[in-house]
């Protein structure tokens, strides 16, 4: 495809019934800053620094049980907006750290993928939550 938004993710992915497969819940990011007040975005961090801790626990969460980012064929992304970016998503500091997981020469598969700014998150301070399915082969 040459659309500009190939690079970062799939028109469509097809599963076969040969396939196993894991769902994740929606993961949120880890506490960056124990020193910062609790449950707020200085907590938390920004777009970018809340998107890498949820793709690496991810990522652990996945290599537990035998599975690997280029697994991934589905991601779901709700993304709060940054009060320090006038109230808007900062789609821009999330892609820039999917973009280091997906769709590189190392790992160059992509999922779908579907990316909304929603109203808030449960916990106060979390900016991104994102829910992953990911399948493989049967051997």
């Amino acid at each position: 495809m040459t659309e500009p938004w190939a690079r970062e993710f799939a028109e469509s992915i097809e599963v076969r019934g040969t396939a196993d497969q894991i769902l994740l819940s929606g993961v949120g990011p880890m506490v960056a800053d124990k020193n910062a007040p609790a449950d707020t975005v200085a907590s938390y961090g920004n777009t970018e620094t809340q998107t890498l801790s949820v793709l690496n626990q991810i990522k652990h969460t996945l290599e537990k049980k035998g599975y690997i980012m280029a697994d991934v064929v589905s991601m779901q992304a709700l993304i709060v907006g940054d009060p320090n970016q006038k109230g808007e998503a900062d789609f821009e500091g999330f892609s820039s750290v999917y973009n280091k997981f997906f769709g590189t020469k190392a790992q160059p598969n992509v999922p779908i993928r579907t990316r909304a700014q929603v109203i808030r998150l449960v916990p106060p301070g979390w900016l991104v939550e994102v829910t992953v399915t990911a399948a493989k082969r049967k051997p």
